[in-house]
């Protein structure tokens, strides 16, 4: 176990540095009196590693939105922006990089919302990524089952990695398939819930290693979806 605690400190140690050198780009153009709050010291959304701030501030959206946008086209970031209801999303390229402004309103008529960044622009250009990453790797999956989203942290807590997937079964089969998985590794089931009108699920199971599997079974339009949430300590 220790060796393992060790393992996380360094991972998230090294994903930090990896990141130091570029942070100041994500941030540049972020006005002073807006909150600025890292997530984690590593993300991967879907295999590709981002960094990744949750902002917050005073101005209302519009203004917001046109204050960070002008901010980076003014430092040569080629700049795009769409808005769609309530939400924004500012989308920026340079030298390789990628970031990304996601804003909405909160309650007080203020912005909020998540700065990201990546390479993948280079990535592209390099042709780094010629194999699609693998995702659900630490799951079994019931045939025809598809990958819709995964997103994969680590901090000083460990590890967690959230994974959305769909499939033609019925609720029942899939709930079925994942109880008789977890049972086969011998993990217990800590915690059931059932809407009362049936419509979605939420199983809790624990390792003997304390690991820990949140699964939540919902049904719309023919299709089952499986959200799974795991926790490695």
């Amino acid at each position: 176990m220790a060796a393992c605690w060790c393992l996380f400190l360094s991972t998230g140690a090294y994903a930090a540095d990896k990141w130091k050198a570029v942070e100041s780009l994500l941030l540049d153009g972020v006005p002073d009196n807006w909150q600025q709050t890292r997530l984690a010291d590593e993300i991967e959304v879907n295999g590709l590693p981002m960094l990744i701030y949750e902002i917050e501030g005073p101005q209302p959206l519009r203004e917001a939105a046109v204050i960070l946008a002008g901010s980076w086209a003014k430092a040569r970031w080629k700049v795009t922006t769409k808005a769609a209801g309530h939400e924004v999303q500012i989308v920026a390229v340079k030298d390789g990089w990628l970031k990304q402004a996601n804003l909405s309103s909160n309650n007080r008529k203020q912005t909020q919302g998540y700065l990201s960044m990546s390479d993948l622009p280079a990535r592209m250009q390099q042709d780094i990524d010629t194999k699609a990453p693998v995702l659900a790797k630490h799951l079994r999956k019931p045939s025809g089952t598809l990958i819709l989203n995964e997103v994969r942290t680590v901090d000083m807590a460990g590890e967690s990695i959230l994974t959305t997937m769909t499939n033609n079964f019925d609720m029942e089969q899939n709930i079925a398939f994942y109880q008789e998985d977890r049972a086969a590794e011998a993990w217990k089931l800590s915690f059931k819930k059932t809407t009362e009108d049936n419509s979605g699920t939420v199983m809790r199971y624990v390792s003997p290693k304390q690991q820990e599997a949140t699964y939540t079974f919902t049904r719309n339009a023919g299709q089952t979806f499986v959200v799974v949430n795991w926790i490695t300590r």
